[in-house]
Order: C-alpha cells, then sequence, then structure tokens
C-alpha cells in the first residue's frame, strides 16, 4: 500500500498524500489502525520525527485521530469531494511559491542581521565548513547539494539566536522542499548558490549587517528565479 519517498522534497506532505490516496482508494477505511511508527519509518523509509509530522498534518486536517498508547486511528471522512479538497490544502501553487519568498526575505533578511550580530566563533566556523563543503562537491551530487542549501540557511536563522524564527525556517524549506531540490539541478545554479553563500559568510564575517543584508536579499532573488523557471516547466504541472 505504501512506498518509500523521494530522498528530497516534503517528505511529511508525501506521506501525508499516500496515505490519503489510500483512503481514496479504499484501501484504508474509516476506523483503520495506521501501522505503527516504527514500522511506517521502515515502510517510508524516513526517520520517526517526519512520520510525527506527517500524522500531525493529518490530525489538523481531521483525516486521523491519535489515541495514547494505542496509535492512529482513520477517521470518517464523507465522500471523495472531502478527500479532494482536503489534498489540494497540502498543494503548493505558483502564486503559493511567490508568497513563500516573500517571508522568506522578510524573515531571512532580518535573521541574517542577528546573525552578524550574535554568532560566535564556532557559528563561523561552521558556516565556513558549509560553504567549503559546498565548492568540493562536485555538480553531479545534487542531493548532496541540495541538503548543504538546507543546512547553510537553517545554520544562519540558528546562530541568529531566535528559536521561534528557527521553527518558521524548517517550515518553510520544507514547503518549498521538491522545488528548490528541482532548481538545483538547473545547471550552474548549485555553483552560483555556493558562491552566494561565500559572499553573505564574508559580510557576517566582517559584522557588516547592511552588507549581509543586501546579499541574502540578492541570493533569495536569485533562487526565487530559478526556482520559478521550474516551476513552470511541463514536468511541474503537478504544482499548478
Amino acid at each position: 500500500m505504501f512506498e518509500p519517498v523521494k530522498l528530497y522534497g516534503n517528505l511529511s506532505e508525501s506521506i501525508v498524500n499516500q496515505i490519503m490516496q489510500a483512503i481514496n482508494n479504499g484501501e484504508l477505511k474509516s476506523g483503520d489502525k495506521l501501522p505503527s511508527e516504527r514500522e511506517m519509518c521502515n515502510m517510508f523509509s524516513v526517520s520517526r520525527t517526519v512520520i510525527r509530522d506527517a500524522l500531525k498534518i493529518l490530525v489538523g486536517l481531521g483525516v486521523v485521530t491519535t489515541r495514547h498508547g494505542m496509535g492512529a486511528y482513520i477517521n470518517e471522512v464523507d465522500g471523495t469531494e472531502d478527500i479532494s479538497r482536503l489534498a489540494s490544502l497540502l498543494q503548493i501553487s505558483r502564486g503559493t511559491i511567490e508568497e513563500l519568498f516573500q517571508v522568506r526575505e522578510v524573515l531571512e533578511s532580518q535573521a541574517v542581521i542577528w546573525c552578524t550580530q550574535n554568532a560566535n566563533e564556532q557559528d563561523l566556523k561552521q558556516l565556513e565548513h558549509i560553504v567549503r563543503k559546498g565548492k568540493e562537491l562536485g555538480d553531479a551530487e545534487e542531493s548532496k547539494l541540495a541538503l548543504l542549501d538546507a543546512e547553510f540557511h537553517l545554520k544562519i536563522v540558528e546562530a541568529a539566536g531566535n528559536r521561534v524564527l528557527m521553527r518558521l525556517m524548517v517550515n518553510l524549506l520544507d514547503l518549498l522542499g521538491e522545488n528548490r531540490a528541482r532548481a538545483l539541478m538547473v545547471p550552474g545554479r548549485q555553483r552560483l548558490s555556493v558562491l552566494d553563500h561565500e559572499t553573505i559568510v564574508e559580510a557576517i564575517i566582517l559584522r557588516n549587517p547592511d552588507l549581509a543584508h543586501q546579499r541574502m536579499l540578492s541570493h533569495l532573488a536569485n533562487v526565487r528565479e530559478a526556482i520559478q523557471s521550474v516551476a513552470h516547466a511541463p514536468s511541474s504541472e503537478v504544482w499548478e
């Protein structure tokens, strides 16, 4: 019924979509118990954190109820129209991508300012290490570069010292997951992102918040353009 999810993109959303498809197909019915967290980790080849995030989404949509010490159960859902309506809530449209980047620009341009003010020497070394690893990786290693890209942006937010901002960024990167991974597959995009990251780190090391702010906005504009280019490609019709 279930299959392992891709190693990139929004993992929790992929799991939610598979479970909702199983409900729509009649493979899961009202009152059915989902496999245990450990079993689903094996089925989907993901961590327990990803499974728990997927369950939270399903609970929030009213599709699943979790019972302490007993597991997760499928709720009563009235017809395929409700399933389609709920599934549509999880789709990321082209317009949503634009809106997500508007939020990223607000959050990350401020985060990098705080980072220049609050980052300690260990933070700076870690940022330099991430950039160095990115420069060492070959263009064929897109999945590793995608992970390093996320690690870089999350490290800046972590060094900024705001835990609420950290949680928001995790969610934003998760929502943009597959599109970000595909954008990094555009020829030359990986190298450009690494070079952008390097200039941002230079500004942070200089403790120059204005320069860091400017370079972060420039970088995000470049990435947004790359994501929009792949979102308009025929293979991205699923996101429309």
